[in-house]
């Protein structure tokens, strides 16, 4: 892979315009090379003075990128001894307070003068001066939060610090390499050599220091285990050869079983008074299994073109999901169906007299997958999910963030599946075993309607909770809330539709279809300007993920207006196909015949796909609504005085104990 493409990879997306613009100076180069005038149309003199002119623009240009990143190196490198002091004193006044008592450690004399400076911890207890000055103390599990945020800070700004000074020696490299000199090499020398961000002394002192506190205070002295709650992954770190291998295994699998149970439903389908409970009990649960391939395209999509998902979504870099992962979970999911169909199927063969025990076999099998509470299977990513569904459930009584409203979004791409999911869970509990004839086991009663209107009602509670929640009081979270209201009348009038004689249907599916669409297109669009362009947006990154635009320096990479402008077949290509999609939706999600088989939920999950790459990608560039998570902990900055006493404590363990209750008064 290309610098130019590593660069863009791997920087910090928040601090984006921070960054040299290596592209931007490469480009320069090029001009300058290929703007050059030949000997034959100009004298030597004139030449050299061309070559003069641009050495002197091009280097100014460095000169400019060189003091601006380090001057933001600067700022954060004073940010980080800010936070840095501030989580000292939160440290030793949690383990000083009183009830709690330090554990033994022991250390050299040479190693306690060194740049970590941690104070010997005593057996003995120190009295903090009051309960009201307690309640403020940070909590330890709240400290080992703040710190592995505050090492995380740190861990992007060596990587800032890396890949900026690679640039400039990358860029200068390149200089000497096109114009055939070695000014850019002098340049670098006199420039780089004794600027502050190249000195990766400070930094490194300061992740050690951290490390070695949450070891001795937060992880009693285990440092393989504070090491694996503070390490991040490399940044670029190529997918594990295992994990690989598993996905492959696991898709080659699914791809035999599925051409297995789609040739023997076609020789040997079920008898004709089971065909309609064989497609409803298989239905929903086929839904995991075409939402876990979609996220494994989505994820590597972000990845590729340099969308912070993990940081949107507020999920530990630790622990995240890679794309092999949730192709693994997909095919898992997906061997479990076809087996479970390819039983159904050949029951009799294999002396199983009831065929409705496989479908009831594959749904508490995924289900125990998913919930079942043991750390194997990726059980951080099973709670996450567990704990957002949960909270979509609950909308009303939690702020709504990123991830809350995006799971909702992704349950209303499931409607014709949540009547599927209710007809199992009736099926089995009701209609088992009981009757002879299983058709009218899928007759619609009142629940189907209401299980269609979920969806609708969990956006509906959150643009609610979202409004209430805003200062500003937002016209547009009421407008967004309208929009998914529409969905309980159009369930209302098509369910009542259903029961009138047919002299008044015509008329009323023509007007309550109409008023729907009307109001869902005119509200989505009054509330999010940038649909139109959405779909070209995300159908760009569809086929060109890697995300390669050339824009003006400060604008954004990704933005849909430059592709509009830059990319007309594709423009055109997408906004057919966004169109159709977006105008399917609808009649798909809501659709009045509730019996017609026929729908699948393959078409809504596309959509879903298609939206998935759009909303991430504008909230990376825009931080709509502000749901982006910040790295920033917010602690309260230390004075002079403050940060005087803070390292008289440091150097002298034994200082008096009124001396410490004195800065914790004016600290917290």
């Amino acid at each position: 892979m290309k610098f130019g493409k590593t660069f863009e990879t791997h920087l910090t997306i928040e601090w984006r315009q921070q960054y040299m613009r290596y592209t931007d100076l490469k480009t320069l180069i090029r001009r300058g090379v290929d703007g050059a005038p030949t000997e034959s149309e100009t004298t030597p003199d004139q030449l050299l003075e061309y070559y003069a002119s641009f050495e002197e623009h091009f280097f100014a240009e460095c000169q400019h990128e060189l003091t601006r990143v380090n001057n933001f190196f600067l700022e954060k490198m004073a940010e980080a001894r800010r936070k840095h002091g501030t989580l000292k004193l939160q440290l030793l006044a949690t383990a000083h307070a009183t009830g709690h008592v330090s554990r033994s450690h022991t250390r050299s004399q040479n190693q306690s003068r060194s740049h970590s400076q941690l104070p010997s911890p005593r057996a003995s207890v120190v009295s903090m001066p009051s309960t009201s000055s307690n309640r403020k103390l940070m909590t330890q599990r709240q400290l080992r939060s703040a710190y592995t945020e505050f090492y995380l800070t740190l861990v992007l700004l060596q990587n800032f610090q890396s890949l900026n000074e690679t640039g400039f020696r990358k860029i200068c490299k390149k200089y000497d390499k096109y114009l055939k000199s070695n000014h850019g090499a002098l340049w670098l020398e006199r420039h780089l050599t004794y600027i502050a961000f190249v000195d990766r002394r400070p930094l490194q002192q300061m992740t050690i220091e951290v490390e070695e506190l949450y070891t001795h205070y937060l992880a009693a002295g285990d440092r393989a285990k504070a090491m694996t709650k503070l390490r991040v992954p490399p940044l670029g770190e190529p997918t594990p050869p295992p994990m690989v291998f598993r996905a492959g295994l696991a898709l080659g699998m699914f791809i035999m079983l599925a051409l297995a149970a789609l040739f023997s439903y076609l020789r040997r389908p079920p008898i004709t008074d089971n065909i309609e409970a064989f497609m409803r009990l298989y239905r929903g649960p086929f839904t995991w299994v075409i939402f876990n391939f979609f996220m494994a395209a989505n994820v590597a999509g972000w990845q590729r073109a340099g969308v912070n998902h993990v940081l949107i979504f507020e999920i530990d870099p630790r622990s995240h999901l890679q794309p092999a992962t949730f192709l693994e979970i997909a095919c898992t999911f997906g061997m479990l169906w076809t087996l479970s169909m390819l039983g159904f199927l050949f029951h009799d063969l294999i002396n199983v007299t009831d065929p409705f025990v496989f479908p009831l076999a594959l749904t508490l099998i995924m289900i125990t997958l998913l919930i079942n509470p043991l750390p194997i299977m990726n059980w951080p990513a099973r709670w996450w999910t567990m704990r957002l569904v949960g909270r979509v459930i609950t909308a009303p009584l939690h702020y709504v963030g990123f991830a809350d409203f995006w799971m909702g979004d992704q349950m209303n791409s499931l409607v014709t599946c949540m009547a599927d999911y209710y007809y199992i869970v009736r099926f089995y509990a009701v209609c088992w075993l009981r009757y002879s004839n299983v058709n009218s086991c899928f007759d619609e009663d009142m629940f189907v309607p209401i299980s269609r209107c979920l969806p609708a009602w969990f956006r509906f509670a959150q643009c609610l909770r979202r409004f209430s929640d805003s200062g500003s009081k937002s016209l547009s979270y009421l407008l967004n809330a309208g929009k998914y209201s529409t969905t309980f009348f159009v369930v209302f009038f098509s369910t009542m539709r259903g029961r009138t004689d047919v002299s008044c249907r015509w008329l009323c599916e023509y007007v309550l279809q109409s008023l729907h669409v009307v109001l869902h297109h005119q509200l989505h669009r009054v509330e999010r300007v940038q649909l139109s362009v959405g779909c070209v947006q995300g159908l760009w990154h569809l086929s060109d993920l890697a995300g390669r635009a050339f824009v003006p320096p400060g604008e954004a990479r990704l933005s849909a207006v430059l592709l509009l402008l830059c990319h007309p077949r594709e423009s055109r290509a997408a906004s057919l196909l966004g169109h159709r999609v977006r105008c399917a939706l609808p009649q798909a999600d809501h659709a009045l015949q509730y019996q017609d088989l026929r729908q699948h939920p393959g078409d809504n999950a596309l959509s879903r796909f298609i939206w998935n790459y759009i909303r991430l990608e504008n909230e990376h560039l825009n931080n709509c609504g502000h749901f982006r998570a910040t790295r920033d902990i917010h602690l309260a900055a230390l004075n002079p005085t403050q940060e005087r006493m803070l390292e008289h404590m440091m150097t002298d363990p034994e200082r008096r104990p009124d001396e410490r209750q004195r800065l914790g008064k004016q600290y917290f």
